[in-house]
């Protein structure tokens, strides 16, 4: 497991049910085992995405601390309209990546809202097959604030505007060769 993944409580405890769900000699389990309740503590901070076609990843289930942030509900929504269209290209490449290589994903971002821009997301993705082997879906999991009473952020502007950094996380097909940023080169 990856140092981020394990200085993470959150990104630790989901890391250890998904791969609870691995058969032996499996890289990546099957939906259909997955069972949210046994997320226990880490629920609230989980997104489930269902790959639909290459640049088109849905909301399918949101816990609720990450509905809470984001202002609304946007099951069925393709995340990549949340990000900033010249980062578009980039998450979506990370995104092709954990679903073929396969491997898993550390981001770091900037969240800009309507009334507060300097908010930051971390988040750690893993990916999932499809009932049957079929079809490609995500697990991810969030570690952000919390809002508060009083809070009055608006809605989401954009994720990775400013800054998106992402790392692999070897899953035991080892890491893609693809830039940790947009616009730099392949990390080794």
């Amino acid at each position: 497991m990856n140092e981020v993944v394990r200085q993470n409580r959150v990104f630790s405890a989901v890391y250890d049910v998904w791969d609870k769900l691995r058969k032996p000699g499996e890289l990546v389990p099957t939906r259909d085992r997955f069972n949210p309740m046994a997320l226990s503590e880490a629920l609230p901070e989980v997104v489930l995405v269902e790959r639909v076609a290459r640049g088109r990843y849905e909301y399918r289930l949101l816990g609720t601390a990450i509905n809470e942030r984001l202002g609304d509900n946007p099951v069925g929504v393709n995340m990549l309209d949340y990000f900033a269209p010249k980062v578009r290209a980039f998450v979506t490449d990370w995104f092709e990546a954990i679903a073929f290589h396969p491997c898993g994903a550390a981001t770091r971002a900037d969240m800009e809202f309507e009334n507060d821009p300097d908010r930051f997301v971390h988040a750690f993705g893993l990916p999932l097959l499809g009932k049957g082997g079929e079809g490609q879906f995500y697990l991810y999991c969030h570690d952000a604030w919390r809002p508060q009473p009083g809070d009055n952020l608006g809605h989401i502007v954009s994720v990775g505007g400013s800054y998106i950094e992402t790392e692999a996380v070897d899953i035991g097909a080892g890491r893609p060769l693809l830039p940790n940023m947009p616009g730099s080169g392949p990390k080794p």
